[in-house]
Order: structure tokens, then sequence, then C-alpha cells
């Protein structure tokens, strides 16, 4: 795996002509800001070209496809992995670069692993299902204003901040709650849930506004933590890493008192809050009615 990581980073030829060229972030993102940013913004909240940048800088596989020495388009691209495939105008054959692209991986991946494609745009989904990729989950971004707002708690509940001796009632209320959503058709294990709590106690808990704006809500006639939303801060806007209610303490106004409470919270510093949801959640009812607006559906799909 190591000589073929390192052979990516190298002039790649594909066919007919054409090969693959890799690229410093800085310089891949002059074009991918463009073609692929600024082409699906209606697909994403990415604000500037630094928070590109970032992307670009964490991937570090960016290429820039070329026919003889034309740039005709762009990907993220290594073994089992590939992300945000772009074409670069007069060219506008799509499915032909997916496709030697495609041919490429088969041979450079993993066989025992799945090849993953990640945030597919959905006019593209089609192309992707043509060459035998399934898809495995559709997601929305939302966004919504911050404002001063009142959060109401319903009776019998109490809220507070998140502390580190919550980590594990947290990751089994993630769990169950994930469980009982037909949303989800993969759930993580419960030591994903662990370090995803972990993440956001070590990163984002000794940020004011993202403590503040996270809660866990406990029931108080059994002491046992029901609700939980969990914040980061990503691209310059607060983002809703988490948020889960027990099935049987739903339908009772605990995700609503989460959501409102994050909204006014987060209006101290930050002028918009967003969070990402599947396609089937049936929460989007309620992040629609407390003023989110959701753009177009992005895609996670795999091969093998």
């Amino acid at each position: 795996m190591i000589e073929q990581v390192q052979s990516l980073r190298k002039h790649i030829d594909l066919e007919d002509g054409f090969k693959l060229v890799y690229q410093e972030p800085k310089e891949f993102t002059r074009y991918y800001s463009i073609y692929y940013g600024q082409k699906y913004a209606d697909y994403f909240f990415r604000r500037s070209t630094a928070a590109m940048i970032e992307i670009a800088a964490i991937f570090d596989c960016g290429y820039f496809i070329k026919k003889e020495e034309t740039i005709v388009g762009g990907i993220f691209l290594k073994p089992n992995f590939m992300a945000d495939l772009f074409v670069v105008p007069p060219y506008e054959d799509y499915e032909g670069l997916l496709c030697k692209l495609l041919n490429y991986l088969k041979k450079v991946s993993k066989t025992e692993d799945e090849i993953y494609f990640r945030d597919i745009v959905e006019e593209h989904v089609p192309s992707y299902v043509h060459h035998g990729c399934r898809v495995r989950e559709a997601n929305y971004w939302m966004i919504r204003p911050t404002q001063s707002m009142k959060a109401v708690l319903p009776e019998g509940y109490r809220s507070r901040a998140v502390s580190s001796e919550d980590t594990n009632d947290i990751a089994c209320l993630l769990m169950k709650s994930y469980k009982a959503n037909p949303a989800y058709k993969q759930v993580g294990t419960k030591e994903n849930y662990v370090n995803h709590v972990d993440e956001f106690l070590e990163k984002y808990q000794n940020q004011t506004t993202m403590d503040e704006c996270s809660r866990v809500i406990v029931d108080t006639g059994t002491n046992t933590i029901v609700g939980v939303c969990l914040h980061m801060e990503f691209e310059n806007y607060p983002l809703i890493m988490s948020l889960a209610v027990d099935p049987d303490h739903q339908k009772k106004g605990i995700g609503r008192f989460l959501l409102t409470h994050s909204i006014n919270i987060s209006s101290k510093e930050y002028p918009a809050t967003r969070l990402a949801v599947l396609k089937d959640n049936r929460a989007i009812k309620l992040y629609e009615a407390l003023g989110f607006i959701r753009n177009k559906a992005v895609v996670d799909m795999c091969l093998g």
C-alpha cells in the first residue's frame, strides 16, 4: 500500500492520452474552488477558498486530469478512495473521465476492501450506478440564521453541560437512537461513538460557545441521559455534530429544546448555524419547522 500511495503522487498515465498530475493543495484549489466549489454551491455551505484549501490539505491527494497538456478536470484520489470529481470547460465528458478513473482505482485498490466515493452530487449518481456503484447514504446540509430565542425544556427533565463522565452514556444513547431510526442503514460500534464524544471533549469543550450550545438532557425521575446535542466549529460556523433523543422520550419536545437552545446560544457569536441529516430522516420535518433550509442531496457510494 505504501508503494501505491507513493505512485499516486507522480505522473500517472490513464487511457487515450489522459494522465493524472498531482498538485499541492493550494495549487489544486485554484481550479477546485471554482469548478467544484462554486459550481455545486447549492449542495454545500463552503464559504471560502481558504476552507477548500483546508479540505485539499486534509486529503492531500488532489490531481489535475490532463488530456495531453490541457487540464480537463480534477479529482481527489488514492487507493480505495475517490472524491469531488470535476470537469473543466469546454471539456464535458464527466462519465468518460469517471470510467477511466474507476478502471485505474480497481487496479491500485485493495480488492478485499470497498472503494469509497465521497460527496457525489445528485446529478452524477446515475453515472456511478451505471458502473456498478451503490449508494451507502445520502445527506442534506441544512442551515438557518441564529437568533435570540427562548428554549423551553419539558417538565420532568433537566439540561446541563456535557461532562467527560458522560462519554459512555452518550455513546449508548447514540447507538440506541440510531438503531431505532430506519433512516440509518448502518450504525457504528460503541467504540466509534465513544471516540466521537471524546473528539468533542478534546477539541470543542474548551470553546465557550460550543460548550454552551452542547447539552445533555437528563430524566429527573431516573437520572439517566435521554438526549444529547454536541457541537463543533466548521468553516467558521457552528455545526451540530450529533443530536439524539432516546426513542422512549421522543415527541415530548426534547429535540426542539436542544435545537432552540443551540440557535439561541450560537447567536452570541455566529450569524448562522448548520447541521447535516440523512435524506430519509424524519427529523427533517422538525428542522424545517424551526427554519432550517436544506440543500440538494449529497451521496456517499461504494464499489466492491
